[in-house]
């Protein structure tokens, strides 16, 4: 990533340069990771980029995503040519929002082996955030893909994602379902939102713009939320060792978006953690083509999958780590290291 980086860097130009870099110290603009389609979105844009540096540009994204990875977001991408085009068929002035040109690149500190550093490509549906420290720790999340439409023709970004959620639902018995399954509703979005930091307890918004007539009421938005302590939900010491094999296959195929050694670290912290500390909740329906979410959390681990909006079409599919998005711990370990007050 660092040598991709450094690439990158070097063929811009100095006003670009201005664009993409940012100081690590700055919090604000780091945690920034919102895959909204907005108006104006900080960072240098892809489509201010010639065709040599756009390839740096996805050099960089694949030193960080394994090629299943970087398949699946190229295909988001993509799909926002199909957006445009239905947008357009609707005569929304939204339509230019929905523009691959339009992701942008953001570079905190630095790229190299010493010291901390970091990187973020994010837009709509697409946001990847890597912070590296002292040239071996790596924290990769927040790491979130979406798709709208769900599917178009050939194109499905996260059909496989879906497809694996529904197949583990499946396999439970009806005592299992039933603890699994913690709502007959979904929430309209993600129940973390886009906080830059996961709070202990944290509630889906109560309802999605676009759509005002899908709507949560408090008591709903609490039976929702994320309970960092006392996760909702079926947990893996209740699961036999072929179903907490399958939980954890949902987990290994969210990790394999990423390169093939961050994906290894996360895993290695996660199965560290305890595999029977992970906890599956469900919400919606049960079946293809319904409004339905499902989140896997743990200690170290949240995943949330959401596909309510458009009435199950539209999905939102996001890797967390409670405990080190952005870097949080792996800094800390970092100074912990490095960065001791030396003894007289």
């Amino acid at each position: 990533m660092a040598a991709a980086a450094s690439r990158l860097l070097a063929a811009l130009t100095e006003a670009q340069r201005k664009e993409i870099s940012c100081a690590f110290a700055d919090e604000a603009r780091r945690r920034d990771w919102s895959f909204l389609p907005v108006e104006e979105r900080d960072g240098l844009l892809l489509g201010c980029l010639d065709n040599e540096q756009r390839k740096l540009a996805h050099e960089l994204i694949v030193a960080g995503t394994s090629t299943p990875g970087y398949t699946k977001v190229v295909s988001v991408m993509a799909m926002e040519h199909v957006l445009r085009a239905l947008t357009l068929a609707a005569q929304s002035p939204a339509a230019r929002l929905f523009d691959p040109g339009r992701y942008s690149l953001k570079m905190f500190g630095a790229p190299g082996d010493d010291g901390v550093w970091g990187w973020q490509v994010t837009g709509h549906h697409v946001s990847l955030n890597f912070t590296v420290a002292g040239g071996r720790y790596v924290s990769p999340t927040p790491s979130l893909l979406g798709s709208q439409p769900a599917s178009s023709g050939t194109l499905a970004p996260l059909a496989d994602d879906e497809e694996l959620g529904f197949r583990f639902l499946n396999s439970l018995d009806a005592a299992q379902l039933s603890t699994a399954v913690i709502y007959h509703r979904s929430p309209p979005d993600l129940a973390t939102r886009i906080v830059p930091r996961i709070g202990a307890v944290e509630r889906p918004d109560p309802v999605f713009a676009p759509e005002p007539e899908y709507v949560l009421s408090d008591e709903e938005r609490d039976i929702l939320s994320y309970v960092r302590s006392s996760p909702k939900g079926l947990p893996g010491h209740a699961l036999g060792p072929r179903q907490l094999d399958a939980l954890f296959g949902i987990v290994e195929a969210f990790a394999g978006r990423l390169a093939s050694d961050v994906a290894e670290a996360q895993l290695r912290k996660i199965d560290e953690a305890g595999r029977e500390n992970l906890v599956f909740a469900w919400a919606g329906g049960t079946s293809p083509g319904s409004r339905h979410y499902f989140r896997i959390q743990g200690p170290v681990l949240l995943i949330e999958h959401d596909n309510t909006q458009d009435n199950g079409a539209h999905i939102h599919s996001v890797w967390r780590n409670p405990v080190d998005d952005f870097g949080d711990d792996v800094l800390a370990e970092h100074y912990r290291q490095h960065h001791q007050p030396q003894k007289l």
